[in-house]
């Protein structure tokens, strides 16, 4: 019997990324069409992805792939990736980022790994693609976008995980019909909690290595601003982490405010030693000096929004590159 798998891409005000999204999953080679739905989970008030998801009906159809738009108005990041997970008819569910581009070969190397493994989730690299053409020559701003532990197929992840690119066993990992917690809707962190739960419940999650995803990251993500709150904010949503455990781990919070103090002292001094002979290498250790004010100024009431402001969809370039 071949195994069902649902699809599912949460956008918002992202119109022309979504399209190559699309256009990648329905491009899937080595799995049959019909164990395939994609489900286009919508954010936005006014549901603006509509009519792209209703223009790829026909290549869908084509396909032989069902296509189901699904809108979830209510903010936050959290409750999109809950009405994807409860809309979703197959028990395996996947996950790919609104600008994101699947290799043709993504789900069906992320399904044998799963079934090879026995995993409750199964995680994959995501690697940058720039607009800046500079960007793509910095070896900082490749090493900062890309998402891969390089290690082989089958062994324990060891990064947290993000649902960018990942493929999970709802029966086992859903305990509930809300899994990706709405408190995070905002500032995100959902999925790290996420994962965090499954593996508490004794959940197996594996990494698949040449399931690989792409990013478009636009000319507005690669810049300081952007780059100094995100990892600030990801460093916030880490210790943040250990307040999820029952009882909350609180002396793993004081270790990781010690490493992130001692981050700050190390590498804030370095990146002014090395910033003339090498830029890139300085601004790794700014990243990770900023990532430990981050370990430090970690109280939730101090977290950065991530998600919900639709002046960050930068999707008007993307369109001009498909």
């Amino acid at each position: 019997m071949t195994d069902r798998i649902s699809v599912v891409i949460v956008t918002f005000y992202r119109e022309a990324f979504l399209r190559r999204t699309l256009r990648s999953c329905l491009a899937q080679r080595d799995i049959d069409p019909a164990s395939l739905e994609i489900l286009v989970v919508d954010g936005s008030p006014n549901s603006s992805a509509r009519c792209v998801v209703e223009a790829s009906q026909h290549d869908a159809a084509a396909a032989g792939i069902a296509l189901r738009y699904v809108h979830e108005p209510r903010p936050g990041i959290s409750h999109s990736r809950n009405a994807g997970v409860q809309a979703a008819t197959a028990d395996l569910v996947a996950f790919i980022d609104d600008d994101e581009e699947a290799d043709p070969l993504w789900l069906s190397r992320m399904l044998a790994c799963q079934k090879r493994y026995n995993a409750d989730i199964v995680l994959g690299p995501v690697f940058p693609v720039f607009e800046l053409e500079n960007a793509g020559r910095d070896p900082f701003w490749r090493w900062y976008f890309t998402a891969d532990t390089r290690q082989p197929s089958g062994a324990i992840a060891q990064r947290g995980g993000g649902t960018h690119n990942c493929l999970l066993v709802k029966q086992t990992c859903c305990a509930s019909a809300e899994p990706f917690d709405p408190a995070l809707g905002l500032t995100g962190g959902e999925d790290s909690r996420f994962f965090h739960s499954v593996v508490r419940r004794g959940g197996r999650v594996v990494w698949c290595a040449d399931a690989v995803i792409h990013e478009f990251v636009p000319a507005s993500r690669s810049s300081w601003t952007y780059a100094m709150r995100r990892r600030f904010r990801e460093n916030q949503l880490l210790m943040q982490s250990f307040i999820w455990s029952d009882p909350p781990n609180l002396t793993g919070v004081a270790a990781w405010m010690v490493i992130g103090f001692m981050q700050l002292l190390v590498f804030a001094p370095l990146a002014l030693l090395v910033a003339a002979f090498n830029r890139s290498i300085a601004k790794k250790c700014i990243t990770k000096a900023i990532g430990g004010v981050g370990k430090l100024m970690w109280f939730p009431g101090l977290t950065l929004v991530g998600y919900g402001d639709r002046t960050s969809a930068n999707s008007e370039t993307y369109e001009a590159n498909a």
